[in-house]
């Protein structure tokens, strides 16, 4: 195979594609990549890699680039300049890179997979959540007293990408885990939704409950007034000291009037996910919370199993997620995005929703095959 090599007048480009910083000496940058992909070339041609795919000269760059940063950022230009100049330096970056290329490239373990990046459960899914998250980026965030929607939506959604980039490479049990995560923030997500400001300033005050909790222990003085508030609260409900933290954590459910505040409990199960309606995902989360804590069950699970559940599962939450997106957001984006979005929709929900019935089926034929077993 005839490796090439990008040549210096069009190598500014790659450094522009790969976001390089100002720091960067591109003459150093471009040695180091000469000397790697020199180095790789060999091997090739002494018939010591077999069957390699061509190389990919921007990811082959990025390694250099990754390398060389992470080396001089913190240096003063002196620092930097003996660096540069050190060519045993220079020699051992070059080999750590083509070391690291060939790890990602040609000697990468990889999972046995159930999917890829490239199959319509994954790329239909894959598509529609960037879009919203796209979206999103267009509005304030990171301010929790005015954007906490915006903010719960963009971590749902980036929860969302994180199951389908781990079942793409074959990591099921984590994307059930992450799920999990997913199913925590959806049902806070939900209940804000549907019962607006009031519930959303005590989630609010909840919030710097938590905060002086963790840091109470230090700085009494400024936490003692926000202790005392704490006590009243729960005085009214008829807590105790030792129902302090669960208090911080769901005390903010009370008035939400799902369950009456008598018989609401400060937990996940039968308190958030109960008053969020979804309840009926109880036995799933459970099973996702005894991957995260079981061993055994981590090591030795059904792959196909846990696919099929955290696919449907994220699926379930992905068509309650959009739902809140396009009420909230639908009449506020741009006419031009209006326009994209129903496109998009109108092209992708359909497919969607027949993906997650026929992914349910196939779950179903599995549980009945195994019982018959």
């Amino acid at each position: 195979m005839k490796i090439k090599k990008i040549e210096r007048e069009n190598f500014d480009r790659v450094l522009t594609i790969l976001n390089a910083p100002n720091i960067t000496n591109h003459d150093y940058v471009y040695e180091v990549y000469s000397m790697a992909n020199e180095a790789i070339k060999e091997l090739v041609e002494q018939n010591i890699l077999k069957n390699i795919q061509p190389i990919n000269p921007v990811l082959l760059t990025g390694y250099v680039l990754g390398e060389y940063i992470y080396s001089v950022e913190r240096k003063s230009l002196e620092e930097k300049k003996v660096f540069e100049d050190d060519q045993e330096i220079k020699n051992q970056m070059a080999g750590v890179v083509a070391d690291k290329y060939l790890s990602g490239d040609y000697f990468n373990y990889k999972e046995k997979r159930i999917t890829n990046k490239f199959m319509p459960p994954m790329s239909s899914l894959d598509l529609y959540l960037n879009f919203m998250l796209n979206v999103l980026n267009t509005y304030p965030k990171n301010d929790p007293s005015s954007t906490l929607i915006v903010d719960l939506l963009i971590k749902s959604i980036s929860l969302a990408r994180c199951v389908v980039e781990l079942l793409e490479n074959g990591h099921e049990t984590e994307a059930m885990a992450s799920w999990r995560t997913l199913h925590e923030c959806e049902s806070t997500l939900l209940v804000l939704d549907r019962f607006g400001e009031a519930i959303i300033q005590k989630y609010l005050k909840h919030m710097k409950y938590g905060i002086a909790f963790k840091i109470g222990k230090n700085n009494r003085e400024q936490t003692e007034k926000i202790f005392e508030e704490i006590k009243k609260e729960m005085k009214e409900h008829n807590l105790k000291s030792k129902d302090t933290k669960k208090y911080i954590e769901y005390g903010w459910l009370y008035g939400t009037n799902v369950v009456p505040d008598s018989e609401l409990k400060l937990n996940f199960g039968d308190g958030l996910e109960t008053v969020a309606g979804l309840h009926q995902y109880s036995a799933i989360y459970e099973t996702s919370s005894e991957i995260v804590h079981s061993t055994p069950m981590l090591i030795y699970s059904n792959k196909t199993y846990y696919y099929l559940l955290a696919l449907i599962s994220t699926y379930e939450s992905f068509f309650r997620i959009e739902k809140i997106f396009t009420n909230l957001f639908g009449q506020k984006i741009t006419p031009a995005q209006r326009a994209q979005y129903n496109a998009m929709r109108n092209v992708y929900y359909s497919q969607l929703i027949a993906i997650h019935r026929k992914e349910s089926d196939n779950l179903k034929d599995l549980k009945n095959r195994t019982i018959k077993k």
